[in-house]
C-alpha cells in the first residue's frame, strides 16, 4: 500500500475546543471511548469500509472510528472478506498515526480481538509491536509488564503468570489496563493457562481465594465464559476423596451462589460439565444438604432423641446409600440457616433451599432418595415416612413449596422415633 501521511494528522478536520477537552479526558480515561452495542456493529463497519474505499473523512471523529475499530475486529466480522480494505486501513493507520489515543485505542482493540490462530492478531502484533516506542504511558506501562505482549503464542502464558502472582488476578489485570478483564480475548485465553498452573494447588485456601476472586470479583462481574473448565479444576483436585466438612460448605456454597444449583438448574456451566466431576459434586450436595438439616436441629432442638437420629443418617449417608437430599426448611429454621449456616452473602435462600408451610413453618423437612425410596424426616416430633419412588404422593425432591401434614396424610408407611433403636431397624429394612 502506498506511503501517506497518517488520517489523524492529515484529513482529520481542525479540533475545537470540545474536541479537545474530549481528547484530555480519552488520555486520562481510555474507557470513555464507548464499546459499541451489538445491534450498531454492522452499521458502523460497513461505514468504516465506504469511507475506506472512498477515502471520505468528512465529518468524522476520532471516537468513531475507534468505536467503529471493535466492531470490524468483533469476532463476527474479524474473518469477513469483504471487510478486509478497513483491517488493512487500520493496519497502515497504526503503523503511521501520530496520535497516542489512536494507538492505545489500537492496543485495546488487541486485548479484546486477541486469538492465537487469527491472521487479524499477527497482524496487530506485527503493526503494534513497531511503535512501541511510540506508546503512551499506560500501553507503556503495560508492555513493560507484559514484554510478550505481541508475540500471539507466548502472550497468554505471560498474562496468567501476572494473574497466578497476584492474589485478586481480576484486580491486577484491572491495574494493567484490562477495562473488563472477563470479556477481552486476550484474558479469555489466559484464562485456560492460569487454571493449568493454579489446579495442582487447589487444596489450599490461598489458591481457591485466587480462583473464587477471578471468577465472581463482584455479584455484577461473575466469569461465564470458561467458567466450567474453572470449577471442573475445582472438583478434580479432590478425585474421589471428600473434602474437610468446611471446605466442602465453601467451595459448594461458592459454586451455588455464583453458578446456580445443578439440581435446579441445567443451563449456564451445567449443560456441558464432566458428567463424572458432576456425579461428584451431587454427592457433595447431598451432604452439605444434610448437614444443613442436621446442624439446624441440633442448634434449635434439645430433644435427647436427636443426636442418635443425626448419627444415623449420616452413618447412612457415610456408607454410600443415601443418594440424593433436599431440606425445606420452616420460617424460624430459615432464619436461622441464613444467620449462622450460609458462608456466602450472595446465597440466595430461597433458591438454595425448599420452604415448608404447614404447622406455622416451625418443622423442616429432610427429603432423601435412597435407592428407589423417598424419605421424609422432619424435626422435632414429626414422624419419618417412606414412600416409593414411583408414588405419585412421593414428595418431589428440589420443589420450593413443601406442606408437612399433607404429606402425612398421603403416607401409608411411617414410623415415629420413640424407640431409636426400632427405628432404625425400620427405616433399614424399608430402604
Amino acid at each position: 500500500m502506498r506511503q501517506r501521511a497518517p488520517l489523524t494528522s492529515r484529513v482529520m478536520p481542525p479540533l475545537t475546543s470540545l474536541d479537545r477537552a474530549v481528547a484530555r479526558i480519552v488520555a486520562r480515561w481510555p474507557d470513555v471511548v464507548a464499546v459499541p452495542e451489538a445491534k450498531d456493529r454492522e452499521a458502523l463497519a460497513m461505514e468504516m469500509l465506504l469511507r475506506v474505499t472512498r477515502w471520505s473523512w468528512t465529518d468524522v471523529k476520532l471516537s468513531r472510528v475507534m468505536s467503529a475499530a471493535v466492531a470490524v475486529f468483533d469476532a463476527d466480522r474479524r474473518d469477513r472478506p469483504d471487510l478486509a480494505p478497513v483491517r488493512a486501513f487500520y493496519r497502515e493507520e497504526t503503523g503511521l498515526t501520530d496520535s497516542p489515543t489512536f494507538l492505545k485505542g489500537m492496543v485495546e482493540i488487541y486485548l479484546e480481538s486477541f486469538d492465537p490462530g487469527s491472521p487479524h492478531t499477527t497482524m496487530l502484533a506485527d503493526a503494534l509491536s513497531r511503535r512501541r516506542s511510540d506508546f503512551d504511558r499506560r500501553s507503556a506501562a503495560l508492555l513493560e509488564a507484559l514484554p510478550d505482549l505481541f508475540a500471539p503464542a507466548r502472550a497468554p502464558g505471560a498474562v496468567a503468570e501476572v494473574m497466578l502472582a497476584a492474589e485478586d488476578p481480576y484486580a491486577a489485570l484491572k491495574a494493567l489496563g484490562f477495562r473488563s478483564p472477563h470479556a477481552m480475548g486476550l484474558a479469555r485465553c489466559a484464562h485456560r493457562d492460569f487454571l493449568r498452573l493454579l489446579a495442582p494447588k487447589l487444596r489450599d485456601a490461598d489458591a481457591r481465594r485466587q480462583l473464587f476472586a477471578w471468577l465472581a470479583p463482584s455479584r455484577n462481574s461473575v466469569l461465564q465464559a470458561g467458567a466450567g473448565l474453572a470449577v471442573e479444576a475445582l472438583l478434580r483436585a479432590w478425585g474421589d476423596r471428600m473434602p474437610p466438612d468446611e471446605v466442602r460448605g465453601e467451595i459448594t456454597e461458592f459454586v451455588v451462589s455464583v453458578y446456580n444449583d445443578p439440581r435446579t438448574h441445567q443451563g449456564g456451566i451445567w449443560s456441558a460439565f464432566d458428567a463424572t466431576l458432576k456425579a461428584i459434586f451431587l454427592r457433595w450436595l447431598t451432604k452439605q444438604d444434610m448437614l444443613f438439616f442436621c446442624d439446624m436441629v441440633t442448634a434449635t432442638q434439645t430433644s435427647h432423641m436427636w443426636a442418635p437420629r443425626r448419627n444415623f443418617w449420616l452413618g447412612l449417608y457415610e456408607d454410600g446409600r443415601i443418594d440424593e437430599a433436599w431440606v425445606a426448611f420452616g420460617s424460624s429454621a430459615r432464619d436461622y440457616a441464613q444467620r449462622n449456616l450460609l458462608r456466602s452473602g450472595a446465597t440466595d435462600i430461597n433458591r438454595r433451599f425448599g420452604r415448608q408451610h404447614d404447622r406455622g413453618g416451625s418443622t423442616s423437612l429432610l427429603i432423601m432418595r435412597i435407592g428407589n425410596k423417598i424419605v421424609v424426616d422432619g424435626c422435632h416430633s414429626y414422624r419419618t415416612h417412606i414412600f416409593r419412588r414411583d408414588d405419585p404422593d412421593a414428595p418431589a425432591l428440589y420443589g420450593q413449596h413443601y406442606y408437612c401434614d399433607r404429606i402425612m396424610r398421603r403416607s401409608r408407611n411411617a414410623k415415629s422415633h420413640s424407640s431409636i433403636p426400632a427405628w432404625a431397624d425400620w427405616v433399614t429394612r424399608n430402604v
